[in-house]
């Protein structure tokens, strides 16, 4: 499928692992982080923009801004937006890879190129989206193509069904503690089977999002027809054709996962392939806890902690930042919202925040924060002291109730948490 995407976009009747080839970006784009702010100048040298329609620009990791510093960036990312008349510029509104989704501003079989690691989230919508540096992207946003080495195949089968307790990020987490952090170095990760054919768009990000902690060039989840009829609801004014894999596709390494025989998981400081059992962790005491990100500030994640903390209170902080503000709105209209402020959760603006180690929930040294966040690397949301626990929405709420790591099947059971 990979293959199929990246040949249309070169205008190849084929193409094949290894080859190094020019290909037409459908879609471009960066945040207030990777973008104007590093690559403006740049951009104006190569000529200026070659086609502003392609073009997706959020402000997302500075907002609110928490200093002068982070206000000038917001500004400054602003007034190019004006100043390049762009339509698809987004402030205050979320996390760029969730509105891009949200907005249907990439669709199956598209190509799509940004600056930020997890542009690769993109994949849910079954293209193919691939990182790159502020610098390069430059260049694409100029000439409007992108040099790609075509990258070999991965295939990875999913089948069954997820177990009371057990969330998308369980699935993604055990891939990671099963074959490591670079199992899937350049490669074409895709993800099919009949477990996938039934994921919402929210089910399908966490998937693809969570292929650049495997080390993949692009993380795509095969189109379903459950996809294609929310893409056909939208009505989406815009010609797309859906690619799949051919049947005999021959992939690099194939591997099948049934995701029935899962079970809660942590992953523990400071790698995202330190993965354990949630049961089994052990000094798993936490100051705070986070729900939020690109991959962790879905609506399922909020829904999934109420159903934890219904009738509840947390015995920690437990700060929330909905990835889109569409999202926020979604979860005070239905009381999804009045359910986590009534456990004690306390809800931020939408945005990349505490992740990236920015503001609005950064780490002191020796504190220690159990997250739906992307990414558990040293220093990665504040002190270099600190640590950085990953979890499923569930495991988070259920920790925020303890004071502690716990696997949430002891709280839906009953049991006392102490």
């Amino acid at each position: 499928m990979t293959e199929k995407i990246i040949a249309r976009a070169a205008g190849q009747e084929t193409v094949r692992p290894g080859d190094e080839i020019w290909a037409v970006a459908d879609r471009i784009i960066m945040n207030d982080t990777t973008g104007p702010r590093r690559i403006a100048g740049l951009i104006d040298e190569l000529g200026g923009v070659r086609d502003r329609d392609r073009i997706v620009l959020a402000s997302d990791h500075f907002v609110p801004p928490a200093n002068i510093r982070q206000a000038e960036i917001l500004k400054t990312t602003r007034e190019w937006a004006q100043s390049q008349d762009l339509e698809h510029y987004f402030e205050y509104q979320g996390v760029l890879h969730n509105l891009i989704l949200q907005e249907s501003l990439v669709l199956p079989g598209m190509l799509l190129v940004g600056a930020d690691s997890h542009t690769v989230t993109a994949g849910a919508m079954g293209a193919v989206a691939v990182a790159v540096g502020s610098t390069e992207l430059a260049t694409v946003i100029a000439t409007g193509e992108i040099w790609l080495r075509v990258p070999q195949g991965i295939l990875i089968h999913l089948s069954g069904q997820l177990s009371p307790w057990v969330e998308m990020r369980d699935v993604t987490m055990h891939l990671l503690g099963k074959y490591k952090a670079d199992f899937a170095l350049y490669s074409g990760v895709e993800f099919s089977g009949p477990f996938t054919e039934g994921l919402d768009l929210e089910q399908r990000l966490v998937l693809s999002n969570q292929g650049i902690e495997m080390g993949s060039k692009n993380s795509t989840v095969v189109p379903s027809r459950k996809l294609l009829d929310l893409i056909e609801a939208a009505d989406i004014q815009q010609d797309f054709t859906p690619i799949y894999p051919d049947d005999d596709a021959d992939y690099t390494v194939k591997y099948e996962i049934d995701v029935g025989e899962l079970v809660p998981q942590v992953a523990l400081p400071h790698a995202v392939d330190n993965l354990v059992p949630a049961d089994q962790v052990q000094d798993g005491e936490v100051d705070i806890a986070w729900i939020g990100s690109c991959v962790g500030g879905r609506y399922a994640d909020l829904r999934a902690a109420a159903d934890v903390l219904q009738g509840k209170q947390v015995r920690i902080p437990l700060l929330i930042n909905p990835a889109t503000h569409a999202i926020y709105r979604r979860a005070v209209e239905d009381g999804t919202f009045q359910t986590l402020l009534d456990a004690g959760a306390v809800f931020q603006p939408a945005g990349c925040g505490p992740c990236a180690g920015l503001h609005s929930g950064i780490l002191a040294a020796d504190e220690r924060v159990i997250t739906t966040a992307t990414r558990n690397f040293r220093g990665r949301m504040g002190s270099r002291d600190s640590g950085v626990y990953l979890a499923s929405p569930y495991t988070v709420a259920a920790s925020a109730l303890a004071g502690r790591v716990i696997d949430p099947r002891q709280v839906s059971e009953g049991s006392k948490v102490a």
